[in-house]
């Protein structure tokens, strides 16, 4: 028995010789219309209209119906978006207070402009004393004498010119003219050296300034042995010096401004020496507290990002909302019902982690009204902070710092209420399921869109046809009608001559 080897390229080479719905369509619409304009005028009705409105008639309710259905779950894929959006509001509200060290933030009081202090979550509040003797820099030095320009030759001698920094032996630096350019020129080519120059126009000519590197240990000299000119010489308007300050009775030397290892968990970031008593540096007096207003913006933050997310679901669900776009777009959801009630319960509840002296949100200040709003008493939440700082901060992270938002440990109710919402926002969760359900269901009504269309083409070219016939008809009985009255006329006449 012969057999018939069946490939990719056959499958798609039939597939391409049946007719889509919309050739289809297309073919039977040209057919009805064709067989329409044919028609006569036998009957002295307009047939063309007829047909198409008995088959408009039927099409409408349908499409229609349709058409509603594929609005309907747009506007819901509108309300989807807008919960996931204010949903999404309230986690990066929550990121700021998630984490204890969130809680950990400190504000500096006394700091001084010879200096800045940068506590990080490690810092721990107190009070210092800070004196800064001196800071980390370099040697700078200026030619005693000026040079009428820069590239006149014989302004400089034949040397020889050295250079020393450190306790390292001299450099010798050999121009390769005598300007002061080229003098300039070959310290900076000379590699290692630790020393730059150049020339700085004063007014009446110019000086040669040099500039060495940070650090008392990188202190330089420079040497010019020319006989033949007026040797160069050089002044100190720098001196290179360490780091040198006072912290608590301390005396510390650093070759670096940025002091890190002192202040445990605080940077000092040095600027200058401290205002001078006496000729000397005075201390400072410094205190590391916990910025207790920078916590109550996040909190308010939370708050407004919350009650924002409120007043969003109530109005998607509200059908006799005013909200453009949004309002009214999910009237007796069940997936808006379920978010609501997730979101007012993240708070209502124990916390997960509870602590010795705060179990509950409204220890801590906030309250919920009659209508969900939810609000904070920034003295309570004061006193709070104050009294059960280390309570309220179990209560609200579980003493976590960077749980990821897929952990389902408990984590106090930010940590908790970021995992929770994380979920609902996700692209598996509850709002996303159900916005891609309602673009499967689009999918499908539009097909139905188009199955209609062509069975309102066929049932137009079936109206044709019937039509077709009924003219026929019509022009035939005419046709009958015309030939009889013409014999019955006929025979009048015949009639009426003879007599």
């Amino acid at each position: 028995m012969a057999t018939t080897s069946i490939t990719s390229s056959s499958v798609s080479n039939a597939a391409s010789t049946v007719p889509t719905i919309a050739q289809i369509t297309a073919s039977q619409k040209a057919n009805a219309q064709a067989l329409l304009s044919s028609l006569g005028a036998g009957s002295g009705v307009d047939v063309n209209s007829l047909a198409q409105n008995l088959v408009d008639a039927e099409k409408a309710p349908q499409q229609n119906a349709i058409n509603s259905k594929i609005t309907a779950n747009d506007r819901k894929k509108d309300g989807y978006t807008a919960v996931l959006y204010v949903l999404g509001q309230v986690n990066l509200a929550l990121a700021d207070l998630k984490d204890t060290s969130d809680f950990k933030s400190l504000a500096v009081n006394g700091a001084s402009s010879a200096y800045t202090l940068s506590p990080t979550a490690s810092a721990e509040a107190g009070e210092h004393t800070i004196m800064v003797t001196s800071t980390y820099k370099a040697q700078k030095s200026i030619s005693t004498v000026a040079f009428t320009d820069t590239t006149t030759a014989g302004q400089i001698g034949t040397g020889p010119f050295s250079i020393s920094t450190g306790s390292g032996a001299p450099v010798t630096i050999s121009p390769a003219s005598t300007t002061p350019q080229s003098l300039v020129d070959a310290i900076n080519a000379t590699t290692g050296l630790g020393v730059t120059a150049s020339l700085v126009n004063i007014g009446s000519g110019y000086k040669l300034v040099l500039t060495g590197t940070a650090g008392s240990a990188n202190s330089f000299t420079f040497s010019d042995g020319s006989t033949s000119t007026t040797p160069i010489s050089i002044t100190n308007l720098q001196t290179a010096t360490d780091a040198s300050l006072t912290v608590d009775g301390v005396d510390y030397t650093r070759t670096s401004n940025s002091v890190t290892d002192v202040i445990s968990g605080v940077t000092i970031s040095l600027r200058n020496t401290t205002a001078l008593s006496g000729g000397s540096p005075s201390t400072d007096y410094v205190s590391l507290a916990r910025d207790t207003s920078g916590l109550k913006l996040k909190f308010e933050a939370f708050v407004t990002a919350y009650n924002d997310a409120q007043t969003l679901l109530s109005e998607v669900g509200n059908s006799k909302s005013t909200l453009e776009t949004y309002g009214g777009t999910l009237v007796g959801d069940s997936t808006l019902r379920l978010v609501k009630s997730k979101l007012r319960n993240l708070f209502n509840e124990a916390s997960s982690t509870p602590s010795t002296n705060v179990k509950y949100m409204w220890e801590m200040g906030f309250s919920f009204d009659a209508k969900g709003v939810l609000s904070l008493d920034a003295t309570k939440l004061n006193s709070s902070l104050a009294n059960n700082y280390d309570d309220v901060v179990e209560a609200l992270t579980g003493n976590h710092d960077n749980l990821s938002k897929y952990s389902p440990a408990a984590a106090g109710f930010f940590g908790d209420a970021t995992y929770r919402i994380n979920q609902l926002v996700s692209a598996t969760g509850a709002i996303a399921t159900q916005s891609q359900n309602a673009t499967a269901q689009n999918t499908k009504y539009q097909a139905q869109l188009e199955a209609l269309d062509a069975r309102m083409q066929m049932l137009l070219l079936r109206y044709a046809k019937q039509f077709s016939a009924m003219n026929s008809l019509v022009g035939n009985v005419n046709a009958q009608k015309t030939s009889l009255k013409s014999t019955f006329d006929g025979m009048m006449a015949s009639y009426t001559n003879k007599n």
